[in-house]
């Protein structure tokens, strides 16, 4: 008689798992059935920062980039991508790894500040850095954007020069390191900085770096326009 108990209840306890996971499983269905589902992109692939989406890496179908998947709805990411060919042109700021949804968010244009500054620089252009100490960098007010004159000095064979190496060269960087107020009445903040980056030619930057170690220099702030 112990026995048909036990028998009994061992089936018990399996027809009521049985009806457990059978009423888990249409409740699950029901719920994706009803709930409302959007298509988005994901990485097929690990893509670095500093990497700049192209046509041709949408058309590469032997090693692609993005695939598109449908998620729930409140499974999506935000900001996220619908189609691959929104991310044209744009540039990672972060790290993109396999399998992860595409958050918009994490991309910016070539104008964008946290995008490196290789993308920014105009076609035949390189980027030079050179000394600018409170001596040589107009104490301290230049800012991105400006534009600055190259004013060299020479003395040699008891004979002084001064002449203007360079005009309108663009500041595309400041190195900041403090910034200080002026004891004037106006206090005055005055940032002070070890670099100043310009975009020139590569032979502007070979001419640079001759005025940085054989002469003597001072830098004029132009008015912007």
């Amino acid at each position: 008689m112990k026995k048909v108990y036990l028998i009994a209840v061992l089936f018990a306890l399996i027809a009521g798992f049985a009806t457990y996971m059978f009423a888990k499983q249409i409740d699950e269905k029901t719920t994706y059935k009803d709930a409302d589902m959007v298509s988005v992109v994901v990485a097929v692939q690990d893509i670095p920062k500093n990497t700049k989406i192209t046509q041709e890496m949408l058309d590469d179908e032997e090693n692609p980039y993005f695939a598109t998947k449908s998620v729930v709805e409140a499974d999506a990411t935000p900001n996220y991508a619908k189609e691959a060919s929104e991310l044209v042109d744009n540039i990672t700021i972060d790290p993109i790894y396999a399998g992860e949804q595409i958050n918009k968010s994490r991309f910016e244009s070539a104008d964008g500040e946290d995008v490196a500054l290789s993308f920014k620089l105009a076609p035949g252009k390189v980027a030079y850095s050179f000394n600018a100490g409170s001596v040589t960098g107009v104490d301290g007010y230049i800012s991105e954007g400006d534009t600055v004159n190259v004013i060299v000095y020479d003395s040699e064979n008891g004979k002084t020069t001064t002449k203007v190496a360079y005009k309108n060269l663009k500041i595309i960087r400041v190195s900041t390191n403090t910034v200080s107020t002026s004891s004037s009445a106006s206090g005055t903040k005055i940032t002070e900085y070890s670099t100043l980056t310009v975009e020139v030619t590569e032979k502007q930057a070979l001419k640079l770096y001759e005025i940085e170690n054989d002469y003597t220099y001072k830098l004029v702030l132009n008015p912007r326009k």
